[in-house]
């Protein structure tokens, strides 16, 4: 069986905490967005917000290095928690248990590649990708 997540989003927040046994977690809140266009042609954005917990080292390694509004690629086991209290009695919260984390640089706009002869009417976003 693979239970498997992979995930590359941005880092909205961080908690770092104790638990009673004693374990460090760091709580990150990752933001993915999908972008598309709807029915009519006009091009839409939706972000889900992820909870990935961190543990043990990699707790320490998020503490120390992983700060807010980096761009982060975690792969992680997906958990979920029946939810026992208050007006969500009975629904599914998921979290993210991170196995690793890697850091992607942003590239600022003098830094990237020199393009060649590439015309701006060549170009394209990846919202004309098909798939």
């Amino acid at each position: 069986m693979i239970n498997t997540a992979l995930l590359v989003g941005y880092v909205g927040k961080k908690d770092t905490k104790t638990l009673k046994n004693g374990t460090e977690v760091t709580i990150i809140s990752l933001a993915t967005t999908k972008k598309y266009k709807d029915s009519t042609g006009q091009k839409q954005e939706q972000t889900t917000w992820h909870s990935i917990s961190c543990f043990s080292k990699l707790s320490e390694i998020a503490t120390k290095y992983v700060h807010v509004g980096d761009l982060v690629c975690i792969q992680g086991e997906i958990q979920n928690k029946k939810i026992e209290t208050g007006e969500r009695t009975g629904q599914y919260m998921y979290s993210i248990h991170a196995n690793d984390i890697k850091f992607i640089p942003k590239i600022k706009a003098e830094s990237k590649p020199n393009q060649g002869n590439v015309k701006q009417e060549d170009q394209f976003d990846n919202d004309d990708i098909a798939f």
